[in-house]
């Protein structure tokens, strides 16, 4: 969401130029692209690509930033103090408003493993590095998933936006007098930067999406755009661009279709931002191209009720998200269609009062007219921010008492962090030293069963570990998360994992001490790969193993410590329970090859169904413990109080 000199919320006078120099077009293309991501946030309107409009406002700062400098070293007016006072008159206020709202609400709404998330959000949204924390955390296995109930997710955005301010002044001061230069520069800065984002998309897509080097492009899109027209023709100069206007009204008309065709055409499984994001960045640059000269479609766009949609832009992107996650907390995505609206109408309301009352004081100067003072609101701001995140932490830690919960619920909540993490490389031989997980059992006995597969493989090491003791044996655990034991199979997005298995299966070939293989993961979802299991048996088959196949659990449809804590909270009943029958038939694919494949090979099966459900249902609770921390992997009570599970895997 862009924040720049003009960002969204900003008033008439936004644009720094002299009297007249204000477009109210580019108020109404800030209009299209808020828009368009609240739809998409709230599931309105059909806007599955609605998330591109972020990319149109990062072209219009790019924009406005440039002209605007520009502008200002042409006069001898710029300098860093001006460019970044003005940065923060603009952005901090409400910024700041929102995050310490979203951070004493959570008090009142959230449990503690998103409390905890949060506070880590707050700490670095304060500091303008939430980009890199949520960039850290979609790469965590464990945490990825609750990303959407952060309410301070979209301002990787504004991090974005603050990191390109922080650095551009600095290269425009540097090739100060030297156009040709800084337009070099520049062009070869975004060129990279769009390399970057083309490679990454496919390779690095979370640190793609949200970091600034692979985004950076978008901006500077907008720059080129600033520095190429010519200067009677940027934001703050006189006179239109001399161009025909039905050449201009074509040109806006492309632009708003540009954009209008990822909105509606673009969805989840799009690879973004790379190539993808160049239809809306050009559209951008051709609408507000086309509006340097006056032509009827850039009056529609800067018409009073989309110019004023536009100028509140900015406080409608930093409140309407929060409300949303506040809302839908506990409730799951799909709200009402009349509770939809109605949050929409009252996150319209009080985006209208932040930019009356917060953003335009303090852009005239009737709030903290100094500089000094001004200063130190932000560094005060940014205290209590700081505060406020370790606040938070120690709470959803339990560290600090200010947001107790029932015993009961508290139970619930905390089956989240009921798990065992880290991975397990292949060790160099059976008796070499390993930490729990990757070596349970006795600590006397040598090791004669491997456990090899991925989360889903580890997630049964207690259990394991419990029956293993009783029989005073010892197993030793191959993990690597998200990858399967299917020898031969290439996971792109996991080059590390082919090599892997390969490691495995000739650790255990080279063994001889190693009498029992237990294999398991999510085979439901690899599809026909699971084929791919066939190959892995043929190995162990020719060394002369014994084989046992672990099925995956039934799966919930929802995260299940958090969905029961939530209830219990509110004397709610909970969902049902998977049906038996259902959860059989979601893993259906996978269990119909396995089935073949055992006719073939003769291996042992698992299947923790049978430990779980009752035949009509599977329930996910046992003895007020939560079965799965999330809505697929089981916790550390469900391994353990699964009795007879592993009845076999080390007896004679």
């Amino acid at each position: 969401m862009t924040v720049a000199s003009g960002e969204p919320g900003a008033s008439r006078a936004t644009h720094d130029g002299p009297r007249g120099s204000y477009r109210a077009d580019i108020d109404g293309l800030r209009a299209v692209a808020v828009v368009a991501v609240v739809l998409f946030h709230y599931g309105l309107a059909g806007c599955p690509g609605g998330f591109v409009g972020v990319d149109v406002f990062f072209v219009i700062s790019g924009y406005l930033i440039t002209a605007i400098a520009r502008a200002d070293l042409a006069r001898g007016r710029f300098t860093l103090g001006r460019f970044y006072e003005r940065r923060l008159r603009r952005i901090v206020p409400a910024f700041a408003a929102m995050l310490l709202a979203c951070g004493a609400a959570s008090f009142f709404v959230f449990l503690p493993e998103d409390m905890r998330l949060l506070g880590r959000s707050v700490g670095s949204a304060a500091l303008f590095g939430s980009n890199i924390l949520f960039d850290r955390v979609a790469g965590d296995y464990f945490d990825a998933d609750n990303l959407t109930l952060q309410p301070l997710l979209h301002t990787w955005s504004l991090a974005v936006e603050a990191q390109f301010y922080l650095l551009y002044p600095l290269l425009l001061l540097a090739l100060k007098g030297r156009p040709g230069a800084m337009a070099g520069a520049i062009a070869g800065i975004a060129a990279a930067s769009f390399a970057s984002s083309a490679w990454g998309t496919a390779h690095a897509p979370a640190a793609t999406f949200y970091l600034l080097p692979s985004r950076a492009w978008e901006l500077l899109a907008g720059s080129t755009l600033a520095l190429a027209l010519p200067a009677r023709d940027r934001v703050g100069a006189e006179g239109p661009l001399d161009i025909d206007p039905r050449w201009a009204v074509l040109l806006v008309a492309a632009g708003l279709a540009a954009i209008a065709a990822p909105v509606f055409g673009y969805g989840a499984a799009t690879p973004f931002p790379g190539v993808a994001a160049l239809p809306p960045c050009l559209g951008a640059v051709l609408v507000i191209l086309g509006g340097s000269r006056p032509n009827r479609l850039s009056a529609c766009l800067g018409a009073q009720p989309l110019a004023w949609l536009g100028r509140i832009s900015y406080s409608l992107y930093l409140w309407h998200w929060p409300l949303l996650v506040m809302v839908r907390y506990g409730r799951g995505t799909d709200l009402p269609l009349a509770t939809r609206l109605l949050l929409l109408a009252t996150t319209v309301l009080l985006s209208a009062a932040s930019h009356a009352l917060i953003e335009r004081p303090f852009i005239a100067g009737r709030v903290l007219p100094s500089r000094r003072w001004l200063l130190a609101g932000a560094g005060a701001a940014t205290a209590i921010a700081l505060a406020l995140g370790v606040t938070l932490d120690l709470t959803g830690r339990g560290l600090l008492p200010l947001a107790q919960l029932p015993a009961d619920v508290l139970t619930l909540a905390e089956g989240h962090y009921d798990r065992i993490e880290g991975e397990c490389p292949v060790p160099p031989a059976p008796d070499a030293a390993a930490p729990y997980p990757c070596r349970f059992g006795a600590e006397d006995a040598a090791p004669s069963v491997v456990l090899w597969g991925n989360s889903y493989a580890r997630m049964w090491v207690p259990g394991l570990d419990r029956e293993a003791r009783q029989h005073d044996a010892a197993g030793l655990a191959l993990i690597f998360s998200k990858c399967p034991p299917l020898v031969g199979l290439a996971i792109p997005a996991l080059p590390g994992c082919g090599r892997f298995n390969d490691a495995a299966l000739a650790f255990v070939a080279a063994h001889p001490e190693i009498r029992k293989v237990v294999l398991g993961a999510d085979w439901f979802g690899y599809g026909d790969a699971v084929q791919e299991l066939g190959t892995t048996l043929a190995g162990l088959q020719a060394v002369g193993v014994d084989v046992v196949v672990l099925l995956a659990p039934p799966q919930a449809d929802y995260s299940v410590p958090r969905t029961l804590a939530i209830a219990a909270l509110r004397h709610e009943p909970p969902p049902p329970s998977p049906r038996e029958a259902a959860a059989r038939e979601a893993q259906r694919s996978s269990t119909d090859i396995i089935a073949a494949l055992r006719d073939r090979f003769g291996f042992g099966l698992i299947d923790p169904a049978t430990a779980m459900c009752d035949g009509v249902r599977c329930p996910v609770v046992r003895d007020g413990h939560p079965l799965f921390y999330d809505a697929g992997h089981v916790t550390v009570f469900a391994a353990r109080h699964l009795d007879g599970l592993f009845a076999g895997v080390f007896g004679p």
